[in-house]
């Protein structure tokens, strides 16, 4: 078991658990299929899709033999997915049901290379009306510890 020690390994196995959001792995959505790290605007020509955003992180100091940090890093992850323009709650749903299956699967915390995961919230964003995609969002918080000296 390797532990994650940095913000880049941390959010590459976020990524890795998004990416595996397929049909063909049994989950509802193919929004695995794209994954953008950090892309602000998504056309409808790469829907389904989904987006990792790195939002801020909270230090707190620890103490130890090396400068070292518990983070709490909190990501965000996006997707589009087609619907039906006068349901579309139905596919964000569905959405949102893979989101937090990847990201919870096993033992909650990435194979015991992050201290926790944590479900911090969804949802389900404005659209106009007559628009055949919907976007959802899913917040959680990774702990891990930082070593400051190779971060």
């Amino acid at each position: 078991m390797t532990i994650y020690t940095k913000a880049s390994e941390v959010a590459a196995g976020v990524a890795a658990r998004i990416a595996a959001i397929t049909k063909a792995n049994g989950y509802e959505t193919d929004i695995g299929l794209r994954l953008f790290k950090g892309r602000r605007n998504v056309d409808e020509s790469a829907v389904p899709c989904a987006v990792l955003i790195e939002g801020a992180d909270t230090p707190t100091d620890r103490p130890g033999k090396l400068p070292t940090a518990s983070i709490t890093q909190r990501f965000v992850i996006a997707a589009y997915v087609h619907c039906d323009a006068n349901d579309p709650n139905d596919a964000a749903h569905e959405a949102i049901r893979d989101i937090k299956r990847a990201i919870f699967a096993g033992d909650g915390n990435f194979g015991g290379r992050v201290l926790k995961v944590t479900y911090a919230g969804r949802d389900i964003g404005p659209r106009a009306d007559g628009v055949p995609v919907v976007f959802v969002t899913v917040d959680i918080d990774v702990d891990y510890v930082e070593d400051l000296t190779n971060p």
